[in-house]
């Protein structure tokens, strides 16, 4: 009944002559208490030089309901490994041959912390829901030589008691015979259950010849999965095939300067009338190189093309382009360095959907103000936290299966000017460059929705029609006597832009900040610092009016502090900040900030830092709106007080224990106590 809820709402529905007109009812499924136990055992021994035997023994315990008795008597499981390797041939410098054997048995009822084999393993053996204890062998041959490499082959066998056989054939090799280098990976797969039928081959090889300047090889690989209802003999959707083979050539040296270009070729199969037919042909042009690279630059790019064309006409042809440029540059002895990385990307965008999540008071990153007293948790309702306490529920991404062809492109620079390497210099123009220092640096990523197949690489040019995604950050800053403490100056200026596509329409925020700091050192043991900023705050919302200001801050905010010495300090500080948002309406802040701070350490071993304020805010406007939150940064009007104690002690080496204790208190509220006890362990 609401689609701006951050859940479902159910509306009740009247029965009409005793029969129930709705779908749902009001039940809240209790979640019972589990419990998962394992012991392993595990052993090895060695006869001789020669048989190397290992085991493992592990039982496990899992109670699906810990309040319930019922169906206990599934809750025991075990499972059992053996491991056997004999040596046939040993020797140092010629073909070596080793024959193994591995068996494991898990019972229906075991169940894992974490899983027993690879993430693939379903996908490898063509599991649909198998049933029953499992019994997994395995063996093979291994040979190898110490500088020709390997060839390994094994045999496996898989069986679920109630409805699965399956066994497999593998076949590796890895050889550097002279300038060839083979790499080869085959597998066949026979299975059979009380459903469906498979077989599954699947190849991948690669050879290489290395030559003086460069090398040369091709590429080969193939799958073939064909699954079948063993009572219609007809192939299941999960059938599937294709084939591909690549060509590639490179000069140079693949560690520092290299070139190499490519070519490959793939046909996709799927199933079609009830048959494996061709759907689609893919063909790639790719180079990866490095041109230069030595001690003051560095040349890379990267290029990859592809084309895929359809045998359905009524599906259009696909084009991509995905490319990395990365260029950086040293100038005059590392006075001026440049960096500059470029890249496209062809790809899709999910219309992503959210929710919020309650979890424990503390541990999440939104608070929820209910503006409008309705009693109903809203989208536009959650707000970033602006204290620890508040912070109770998590925003999670949704599935979506609607997803937004787009292109996108990415350009990151930098530029530092570091006359700073001249300090020393006694006198002439580098003596009074040596003062300054000055970083440039500029990120530009932006989506646009493709239409057809056309690569607009331009990322300055805007499509605000077909943009769908935007992250445009500018920032610079110039240093004067920069790490020094006497009369250390600094100008930011930052210019922030985002722009997100959600399914409840566009957000936008931009941000325009300029910031003067001083620092200067004086008499011995005092630090002044001086810190102002003129700040512009914009946020516009496509659907959710309340989420549109222009914030206009200015903020001046002195500080004196007492070097005790090198572990102590005390700090005094004032702040005056004003703010007025320009729209809506006209909201305005006049804010007054108090504090002391103190910090102490002791030789790396002990450290605890405090800090006391208090805010006097004078606010015209409705408090209660996300416009009053952004500006009062989640205070509230007349006098507010926060405080907090951060204590942190070495206990060993490899041992922290950290106290952080923080109080916040308004005229409107009770005192609010938040503490956190961690102890961080490093291995």
């Amino acid at each position: 009944s609401s689609i701006n809820a951050i859940s479902n709402i159910f509306e009740y529905v009247e029965p009409i002559a005793g029969v129930l007109q709705g779908n749902y009812e009001p039940i809240v499924q209790l979640i019972a208490p589990t419990r998962l136990q394992m012991a392993v055992i595990k052993g090895k021994y060695n006869p001789n030089d020669k048989i190397i035997i290992d085991f493992e023994l592990t039982g496990s315990k899992n109670d699906r309901n810990l309040f319930s008795s019922i169906n206990d008597d599934d809750n025991d499981g075990f499972a059992g490994k053996l491991n056997i390797t004999q040596t046939i041939i040993k020797k140092d410098s010629l073909w070596n041959l080793d024959a193994f054997i591995q068996g494991d048995i898990v019972h229906e009822n075991f169940k894992t912390i974490q899983g027993l084999y690879n993430n693939e393993f379903g996908r490898d053996w063509n599991l649909d829901t198998p049933k029953g204890n499992q019994r997994l062998l395995i063996s093979g041959l291994t040979l190898f030589h110490p500088a020709k490499g390997a060839f390994n082959y094994k045999f496996e066998y898989l069986n679920y008691s109630q409805n699965y056989n399956g066994n497999r054939h593998i076949a590796n090799a890895n050889l550097q015979l002279k300038q060839f280098n083979i790499f080869s990976n085959s597998s066949f797969l026979s299975t059979r259950s009380d459903l469906n039928s498979s077989t599954f081959f699947r190849t991948f090889n690669r050879l290489t010849y290395t030559y003086k300047k460069g090398w040369i090889g091709t590429k080969l690989a193939a799958e073939n999965n064909e699954q079948k209802d063993i009572t219609t003999e007809e192939l299941t959707p999960l059938s599937q095939k294709f084939s591909s083979y690549e060509f590639f050539v490179g000069i140079g040296d693949s560690t520092k300067v290299f070139a190499e270009i490519g070519y490959k070729n793939r046909v996709n199969d799927s199933i079609k009338n009830s048959k494996l037919q061709k759907v689609n042909t893919s063909n790639t042009y790719y180079i990866d190189s490095k041109i230069i690279q030595n001690e003051n630059t560095n040349l890379s790019l990267y290029v990859n093309y592809r084309t895929l064309k359809n045998e359905d006409k009524t599906v259009k042809d696909e084009q991509s382009l995905n490319s990395r440029l990365q260029y950086s540059q040293r100038f005059f002895k590392q006075l001026i360095q440049w960096n500059t990385v470029f890249e496209t990307n062809s790809g899709t965008l999910p219309q992503q959907d959210f929710t919020y999540v309650e979890v424990e008071a503390g541990q999440g990153a939104y608070t929820w103000i209910d503006y409008n007293n309705n009693g109903i948790q809203e989208l536009e309702e959650f707000e970033l936290a602006q204290f620890q306490d508040q912070g109770s529920y998590i925003r999670v991404l949704l599935p979506n299966r609607v997803f937004i062809k787009t292109h996108q492109n990415r350009l990151s620079q930098t530029l530092t000017i570091n006359p700073q390497q001249w300090f020393g210099e006694e006198k002439g123009i580098k003596k009074f460059w040596s003062h300054f220092y000055n970083q440039t640096s500029y990120l530009l990523d932006r989506k646009i929705k493709r239409v057809g197949n056309n690569f607009n690489i331009n990322p300055f040019e805007s499509d605000a029609e077909n943009q769908l995604g935007l992250q445009l950050n500018f920032r610079n800053v110039l240093f004067l006597n920069r790490g020094k403490q006497r009369y250390t100056t600094s100008y930011t200026y930052l210019s922030n832009k985002s722009r997100n596509i959600l399914t409840i329409g566009f957000i936008e925020n931009n941000l325009k900040s300029h910031q003067l700091n001083f620092n200067h050192k004086f008499a011995t043991s005092w630090l002044i610092t001086l810190q102002s900023n003129i700040d512009t705050n914009e946020s516009v919302s496509e659907n959710f009016v309340s989420k549109n200001f222009n914030i206009d801050e200015v903020r001046f905010n002195p500080k004196l502090s007492y070097l005790l010495n090198d572990n102590t300090r005390f700090d005094v500080f004032y702040q005056n900040t004003n703010k007025d948002n320009t729209i809506g309406d006209l909201e305005r802040l006049q804010q007054q900030k108090y504090g002391a701070s103190f910090t102490f350490s002791n030789t790396q071993k002990a450290a605890i830092s405090g800090e006391f304020n208090f805010f006097s805010n004078t606010f015209k406007g409705n408090p209660n709106t996300p416009v009053g939150y952004q500006m009062m940064a989640g205070l509230q009007p007349g006098k507010n007080f926060t405080w907090s104690l951060l204590a942190q002690k070495k206990l060993t080496k490899f041992l922290d224990l950290n106290l952080t204790y923080f109080g916040r208190k308004t005229e409107t509220s009770k005192t609010i106590h938040t503490g956190t006890v961690q102890l961080k362990a490093y291995f």
